[in-house]
């Protein structure tokens, strides 16, 4: 990657970091140790504990992963489901802050139907995103970024800043869209809580289109619709 679009992005992610901290100050940071951290997609009720996301072009089956003593449990669509805590009583896991381990390069291609060049975590410690890039330049990608930040605060931001606000049905979980003032689509937010969601970017240019995106949000959507 040029150290232009080093720059681009790394300018991108600070402005990212900006508008959503305009509501983190009541927020309370991600648990430093709860299943928030260490946990794992939910499985589907069932006697045969089928999980969701067993189609799909990887054969299921353990994973190292690093810092973790268990392995990790690799679905047939690329997604990995990390170790869950021992004392946990309920069947809910979660979404992890490891989200290129989690969300892998193969699982995105998968969703997409496009080769996926590289995945690689953000620059910037503070951010718990991934990545995905489209072409070895390393200039068309859509980047995916866990936060723990209230949802209606940042709605409300997005709106202060003269963004849109929508909801998008074709998405199977709860959701909302931020349209700039232009009408172009700027980000796509998918809820796992009323403090914790998962947002959806891309790069400038035609390479990633709006449709491109409403059908990664969609399919996303399905595929982790009963995480936390």
């Amino acid at each position: 990657m040029s150290t232009t679009n080093i720059f681009k992005k790394q300018a991108l992610l600070l402005v990212l970091i900006l508008v959503t901290a305009l509501g983190a100050g009541c927020n309370q940071a991600g648990p430093a140790a709860t299943g928030e951290q260490t946990g794992q997609a939910r499985q589907e009720s069932g006697d045969d504990g089928q999980a969701v996301g067993t189609a799909g072009p990887c054969t299921p089956g353990n994973v190292a992963i690093e810092g973790y003593g268990d392995p990790g449990k690799r679905l047939g669509n690329c997604f990995v489901q990390y170790p869950g805590e021992p004392s946990r009583q309920d069947k809910s896991y979660y979404i992890v802050e490891d989200v290129c381990g989690q969300f892998t390069q193969e699982f995105i291609s998968y969703l997409t139907g496009r080769e996926i060049f590289a995945a690689e975590p953000s620059p910037l410690a503070t951010v718990h995103g991934c990545s995905y890039y489209f072409d070895s330049a390393k200039k068309n990608y859509v980047m995916l970024v866990l936060d723990y930040l209230n949802v209606d605060k940042q709605k409300k931001n997005r709106e202060f800043i003269g963004h849109t606000i929508k909801t998008e049905s074709r998405i199977p979980m709860e959701n909302f869209l931020s349209y700039q003032k232009d009408g172009q689509l700027n980000s796509t937010y998918l809820v796992l809580n009323p403090n914790k969601y998962l947002r959806l970017e891309r790069s400038n240019g035609t390479a990633v289109s709006e449709a491109d995106m409403l059908d990664l949000a969609s399919k996303l959507g399905s595929e982790i619709k009963d995480y936390k």
